[in-house]
Parts: structure tokens; C-alpha cells; sequence
């Protein structure tokens, strides 16, 4: 990570020159030269903040590699979200810090790069003054929030492997309980690699979930009127009632499951960000990774991926032996169930202030109309 570096930020600057630069930089090449390159869009409808592209490039030479690989930079339209949220800096900086030495898969990094912020690397400080202050002062802070992200001019770049030979999930189409059960155990391999690990402590990045809670909660509040005209049916049949609850408890449910274990979070852990092959579970997307309780990266994915109505304490079953195996004591089954049941409401929380991204009018809003159906469904079932 450089301060000095000009740093593509549209699809047209990357061009073969800094290509080839930044490749023989961090060890991809070493000789050849990258000539030119072609372009494919992918994720459309599904990267809510991040423009990603398949880059094939052409060499000088036979026999250079990547063959292809993935750019991401933010997307313009919800570039400001993306920047409130810190999504491009903390992909970077998970891929740059815990990206090498993982036990579960996850794409090959490249190179990455970005714009330095003094405001960014003292966010944790500067969240936690900010959510202690009056209700009545919410909104003014909020637009002061937004105003400022708006205007920052910050670069980001990331260039990761392609995964290839493996199909995609498809978090329209969910998943059966076989698939959702491979993703519990992995998960659960990446949770007891973190499970209260002091090196999630002291990363300006790595947000604890609770960081934030009381403007979240205030997001909802303000956002409840444009989240029930997006989902009149799933509010009507049953997704209001625990709207209610949530507007009512939401921040005390946040910190009771905050209370528990720590580990790093995916946090956007759905089939849209996981490969598969074979029996194999390949994760991506790292933009908004935390640190806090694994509950919530299950309630999260099983909310937007299982398709059936029942209990799903048969999966929370196959996390928690998956992650006694790798060695984690002391979580009891009985607080993991306790945990999931407060998680779903906190996701609910998170999902409800959609109206914040602007996710077009084709496979995303489907997308988001099935997983508040989805939702709805855990929360009747394990809520």
C-alpha cells in the first residue's frame, strides 16, 4: 500500500503499463510484459457497492499468468455508502492482513491498494463518541456523516484471482439443507481460527459489531416507511410484528449477543459470495468483515439461503460439532441456539435499512424481496 501511486478508478486507467507495474511489484510477474487487456462486467445486480470485472490481459510472451483475473473498485452510484461504510478499505485490509493465512478458501490476492485517511484508522474512536450521542441529534449527524463520505475522493483497488472450475451461488435460486450444512462447517473452520483471538484487536479496520448499534437502530426507525412500501406482502404476512419488536429492543438484543464469544465475521455471508466445487466452499466478497459473535454470520446466511420453512436447529447442530472438532470448548449448543434467535432479529435490524443502496430494479430487488420472504420464514421458525 502506497501514498504516491496513481490508482485506476475507472475500468478505462487500467491500463496494460500499470498492469504489468504493479504485477512484477508484488511477485505475479517477473519478465514478461502485459500488452493489453479485454474486459467482462460481472455481478450485476449482486455488488451492491463495488463494480467487479474479469480482466484477460495479453503478454509479450507465451505462458504468463493469471490468465484472467477479478478488478474491484467502488461503484459510483453508492460510492458514498461504500465509503460510510468502510466496505473497499476493510477488503483491502482484510486480504493484506489475514488473506494468506486462512483455513478456509478465498481468492488469491494480487494486489491492492488505496488511499490513506487519518479519520479512517481512528473510525472505532471516532463511531463510539458518535453513537453515544442524543437521539434528537441523530439526523443532523447522519447527514453530516453522508455529507462527509460523499465528498471524500478516496482511491481503492483490488485485483484477486478468478476462481475457475467452480459454479457460483445463487442466493435467488437458496440452497437445500446438504449445501447450507457444507457452509455451516466451514464457517465454522474460520470462526475457531479467530475464536477471541488477540489479533483481532487493534486492527483499525476490524469493527466490533456493536460499534455502531444505537445509529443503526436509528437508521431503522427512519427507514421503516420505505422498507414496508419495498415489502408491503412479507410486512403484511408477519414481518411487521417483528419489525415492532426490533424497533422496540433492537439495541438491547444487540448487545446481549454481543456479550458472547468474538470471532471474525464474514458479515455479507450469502450464496451470491460463496463458490463451490465439489464439496469444496470457496468464500468472497470481504467488504464488510468484523469482528463479533458467530451467530450472526449464520442467522445471516441461513435467512437469505435456506429455502424451507422448518427449525434449522439441525444446522446449528452441524456448526457447533464442526467447531468442537476444531477445538473450540465452552460455547454451549444451548447458548449457540439462544445467540441464533437474537441474531435473526439483528439482521432484520441490518436488512431494514435497505432503502440506504440503490440496488436497481432487476436481480437485485428480486433478490431482496426472497430474502425477506427467507427471513420471515427463520423468524417464524426459530425467532
Amino acid at each position: 500500500m502506497t501514498t504516491d501511486r496513481v490508482i485506476p478508478e475507472t475500468l478505462e486507467a487500467l491500463t496494460p503499463e500499470w498492469l504489468t507495474s504493479a504485477f512484477t511489484e508484488t511477485g505475479i510477474l517477473s519478465g514478461p510484459k502485459i500488452t493489453a487487456t479485454s474486459a467482462q462486467q460481472l455481478g450485476e445486480g449482486e455488488g451492491f457497492v463495488g463494480e467487479i470485472f474479469r480482466i484477460t490481459p495479453t503478454y509479450d510472451s507465451d505462458g504468463a499468468q493469471p490468465h484472467t483475473f477479478i478488478l474491484k473498485i467502488p461503484k459510483l452510484a453508492n460510492r458514498a455508502m461504500g465509503e460510510l461504510l468502510g466496505a473497499y478499505e476493510r477488503e483491502n485490509m482484510f486480504y493484506m492482513t489475514f488473506g494468506r493465512d486462512l483455513p478456509i478458501q478465498t481468492p488469491t490476492l494480487y494486489f491492492g491498494d488505496f488511499d490513506r485517511d487519518v479519520g479512517s484508522e481512528n473510525q472505532e474512536k471516532i463511531i463510539r463518541q458518535a453513537d453515544k450521542i442524543p437521539k434528537f441529534l441523530n439526523p443532523p449527524m447522519m447527514w453530516l456523516s453522508r455529507k462527509i463520505a460523499a465528498g471524500k475522493k478516496r482511491r481503492y483497488i483490488l485485483l484477486i484471482e478468478d476462481i475457475k472450475n467452480a459454479a457460483p451461488g445463487d442466493q435467488i435460486a437458496g440452497a437445500d439443507r446438504n449445501r447450507c450444512a457444507r457452509v455451516m462447517q466451514e464457517t465454522a473452520k474460520l470462526h475457531a481460527r479467530f475464536w477471541e483471538r488477540e489479533e483481532l484487536q487493534n486492527q483499525f479496520w476490524l469493527m466490533p459489531m456493536d460499534v455502531d448499534t444505537r445509529m443503526r437502530h436509528h437508521m431503522m426507525k427512519g427507514a421503516r416507511p420505505t422498507f414496508e412500501s419495498l415489502f408491503p406482502e412479507t410486512v403484511k404476512n408477519g414481518l411487521g410484528t417483528y419489525l415492532d419488536r426490533v424497533m422496540t429492543d433492537g439495541i438491547e438484543q444487540m448487545y446481549k449477543l454481543c456479550e458472547g464469544p468474538t470471532t471474525l465475521l464474514h458479515c455479507d455471508l450469502r450464496l451470491d459470495n460463496l463458490f463451490f466445487r465439489g464439496e469444496e466452499v470457496i468464500f468472497i466478497d470481504w467488504q464488510l468483515v468484523r469482528r463479533g459473535p458467530p451467530a450472526y454470520d449464520l442467522a445471516y446466511f441461513l435467512s437469505s439461503a435456506l429455502n424451507d420453512g422448518d427449525s434449522a436447529g439441525d444446522l446449528l447442530e452441524i456448526y457447533h460439532a464442526a467447531l468442537t472438532s476444531e477445538g473450540i470448548n465452552g460455547y454451549s449448543l444451548a447458548d449457540l441456539k439462544a445467540d441464533y434467535t437474537l441474531a435473526l432479529h439483528v439482521v432484520l435490524m441490518t436488512l431494514s435499512t435497505v432503502d440506504q443502496v440503490d440496488v436497481g430494479d432487476g436481480r437485485g430487488s428480486v433478490l431482496l424481496q426472497r430474502w425477506m420472504d427467507r427471513l420471515l420464514q427463520r423468524l417464524q421458525a426459530d425467532g
